[in-house]
């Protein structure tokens, strides 16, 4: 039996032994087209599967002992979506009815119940990609995500571990223990240091602030990630800029929203009355937005930075079926088909363009603008200052060709006066 696994339903098929992922039952009709955009999410969750212990399916009811079934985890898939969309929903209460719908089988004891727990947190993970569950890399009675900033601590994650007596809270509350995995707009947590870079940048332009200077002037290298919560994460220690590669999964969920469909993304917000730090749902949309234009800014609005995407291969760590075209379309052509979501400047406000991400917008730029060129590749590249890199080249240009002819000009003059010499 083939199941169509969607967030919002499981639907049965004529054809048999497959199960097909996709992040949501709305993208059939998302621009007219058919599932193709959304493929690399069945490949990547099934490879995600494949890279747990199989103690974590231990579980399973109905299954063979450790063994991967997916048709199995399929409902209890779409049973984890239902549950954490209700009030105050927690990992311990999506375990009690998956409990309760017998979809899952605990002994009375710590490792089954740890097993369980620790399945809905990777589902959940996978469903909102904030983070990658890691249950092999600590003891049961904690929770681990993997680490996929290589050992920067931003301000995403904070933490790696949680103990699991976590579960029993609301999701969003239960996140905020491992980090800032969806800050609210304008948020303003941060250091001095970072509080002043935001108050001395208050725009960005394509044309002075893209991965081309960035790469070429500022010595920075991009690294790919799977998590949406570690996006635009910078680490000046190593000059690593962490970005996410799966732009579709931001678009499949704001066009789910756009027809009222849930998603368990916006189920991880916070309401409004505890929103200090953490996104509500309206932020959630407001963070999707940001990251879809985020790759604009950086890659697709200069042509040397298309050049630069063109150059880069974001997917070469995972299977051929994980690749996301869409990333290739948002940073690698002039031309997107993301219009109806995001609004292209010439300049952008980061307080009215980028609420959310301006921190982290406002620092990378810092770091930046605190890089001075010391190659001459680095002075070429560098047109931050327009009217500076002119005259810089003006002076060099004309000064060096006044220096050539005063050059000629002594040379033509010695042998002027050699000939003379020789004459006489």
């Amino acid at each position: 039996m083939r199941y169509l696994l969607t967030r919002e339903t499981v639907l049965e098929s004529r054809t048999t032994d497959q199960v097909v992922i996709k992040p949501t039952g709305v993208l059939d009709n998302a621009w007219g087209t058919s599932t193709d955009d959304a493929r690399w999410y069945d490949c990547w969750v099934r490879h995600q599967m494949e890279l747990q212990p199989r103690m974590l399916y231990s579980v399973l009811s109905g299954t063979e002992p450790q063994s991967l079934d997916v048709a199995a985890i399929a409902t209890i898939w779409r049973q984890v979506w239902i549950q954490a969309s209700t009030t105050n929903a927690s990992i311990d209460s999506i375990v009690t009815r998956l409990l309760e719908d017998k979809l899952i089988m605990v002994n009375d004891d710590v490792e089954t119940l740890s097993c369980a727990r620790n399945l809905v947190f990777a589902i959940i993970g996978w469903q909102t990609l904030l983070y990658k569950p890691d249950p092999g890399s600590c003891p049961p009675t904690q929770f681990a995500v993997t680490d996929e900033c290589d050992g920067h601590r931003g301000l995403a994650f904070m933490d790696l571990r949680q103990d699991q007596y976590a579960s029993s809270k609301p999701l969003h509350e239960f996140l905020m223990g491992f980090g800032v995995l969806l800050p609210c707009p304008n948020f303003n947590a941060l250091a001095s240091d970072d509080k002043r870079s935001l108050a001395k940048i208050k725009a960005l332009s394509s044309d002075s602030f893209n991965a081309h200077l960035l790469a070429n002037v500022g010595g920075v290298h991009v690294k790919w990630t799977d998590s949406l919560a570690c996006h635009l994460e910078f680490d000046s220690d190593s000059n690593s800029l962490y970005l996410f590669r799966f732009p579709t999964f931001c678009a499949i969920i704001l066009r789910a929203r756009q027809n009222d469909t849930k998603s368990t993304l916006h189920s991880c917000a916070a309401p409004p009355i505890a929103a200090s730090h953490w996104a509500t749902h309206e932020g959630v949309n407001v963070l999707l937005k940001e990251t879809l234009l985020s790759y604009r800014l950086l890659f697709g609005q200069n042509k040397a930075s298309r050049r630069l995407f063109r150059s880069l291969d974001p997917f070469e760590d995972v299977p051929e079926g994980c690749t996301d075209s869409n990333l290739s379309e948002l940073g690698g052509r002039k031309q997107t088909r993301f219009g109806d979501l995001i609004r292209e400047l010439e300049s952008y406000s980061l307080h009215k363009d980028f609420p959310i991400l301006r921190y982290k917008l406002a620092m990378l730029a810092q770091h930046f603008s605190n890089r001075r060129p010391r190659t001459w590749k680095e002075l070429w590249n560098d047109k931050r200052d327009s009217a500076s890199w002119f005259t810089f080249w003006a002076v060099l240009v004309i000064g060096g060709i006044g220096i050539f002819l005063a050059f000629v000009q002594v040379v033509l003059q010695i042998v002027q006066v050699s000939l003379q010499v020789k004459g006489s």
